[in-house]
């Protein structure tokens, strides 16, 4: 985790605080009997917010240059000319208890797509709703001239100034995909108390790029930029996430991995030709691992499937690894299974 200079907002402060008052609280061993909220699917009464009228978060710089009059996207922009970001949210009514942890949801598409995918990740990920999650599925910017999947793929002359432009382009996408979620962890922050939430267990996660941003999310929680995305934000707040989850990502920077970074738990195909397993997904957990980080990865060998295709096909084992992960690492309950440091594939 690279290093901010030393200072403090009030607001960071206050964070730091409440994270210290929790972590002196021992968490409760799971409730006996069949039904073990955060674990098992203990309700059935979900709100989502409607498709039709999004919660607005932020809004940003907008990093297409397609963006604007003609857009097919439709991309709104606020007065200034920023574009608008949206979050949907489904919360669990008959989960009443007032500190609940929630999960923000970073769909997939490359970094260059993606765009309506927020609002159906919700119901790809609706189980974790039933175990009493408030779940957050937002929008980020993209831009849909970028190519971050040539970047990955390019074995030519890495001086070529096509190809340095063509990378800067594709890394600007990814951190402004890192800030937007950063952004959306301080309004969840910011908005905790009104939606049962505990400001203190905060998690994200995702698919193929939002699986990479996921990762990014954990180990670059003190480079969030200095741009408000709305009024009251603050970019100096806690932007920090208590772990990470996510299917076919990594950090392709694994330099930025420090000590006190958060823990994370991914799923990984060996032979995924969108996310580099050897060159990025290793790297990444094997950094982790180094730097006394939790850094989980169930590994497929022989495995072609990618982001939610993997899930899906391995879902039964990959829920069990992630909820007991999340209880874990979030202090919803003691007494889980310690964390896992499985090999890689051969």
């Amino acid at each position: 985790m690279k290093r901010r200079p030393a200072f403090a907002t009030a607001a960071a402060v206050t964070a730091l605080l409440l994270l210290a008052t929790a972590a002196a609280a021992a968490p409760p061993s799971p409730p006996p009997g069949s039904s073990r909220p955060y674990l098992d699917k203990a309700f059935t009464n979900l709100r989502t917010t409607p498709e039709a009228a999004p919660v607005q978060y932020g809004a940003a710089p907008p990093i297409d240059p397609t963006i604007g009059p003609g857009d097919p996207f439709r991309r709104p922009l606020d007065p200034s000319g920023n574009e608008i970001l949206n979050l949907w949210a489904t919360i669990p009514q008959d989960n009443e208890a007032t500190d609940r942890p929630a999960i923000i949801l970073v769909h997939g598409g490359g970094f260059r797509g993606g765009i309506g995918k927020a609002f159906p990740l919700l119901e790809g990920m609706e189980d974790y709703a039933s175990r009493g999650y408030v779940l957050v599925s937002i929008e980020y910017r993209i831009d849909t001239t970028s190519d971050c999947q040539a970047v990955q793929d390019y074995t030519g002359d890495p001086t070529d100034p096509d190809y340095l432009a063509m990378r800067a382009q594709c890394e600007r996408g990814i951190l402004a995909a890192q800030q937007d979620t950063q952004a959306a962890v301080r309004w969840v922050r910011r908005n905790a108390s009104r939606h049962g939430v505990d400001p203190n267990k905060v998690a994200v996660g995702g698919f193929s790029a939002g699986a990479v941003t996921a990762a990014n999310v954990a180990y670059n929680s003190d480079l969030a930029g200095d741009f408000a995305y709305s009024r009251g934000d603050d970019p100096d707040a806690d932007s920090r996430v208590q772990a990470a989850f996510g299917s076919s990502g990594c950090n392709y920077d694994p330099t930025t991995i420090g000590p006190g970074d958060s823990p994370t738990s991914f799923i990984a195909s060996e032979l995924d030709s969108l996310v580099d397993y050897d060159d990025c997904v290793v790297p990444s957990f094997r950094t982790a691992r180094e730097r006394g980080l939790v850094a989980e990865l169930r590994s497929y060998c022989g495995s072609r499937l990618h982001a939610s295709r993997l899930y899906q096909a391995h879902q039964v084992a990959t829920d069990r690894q992630w909820t007991t992960f999340l209880v874990r690492e979030m202090g919803i309950y003691s007494g889980m299974r310690p964390p896992s440091a499985l090999g890689f594939c051969p």
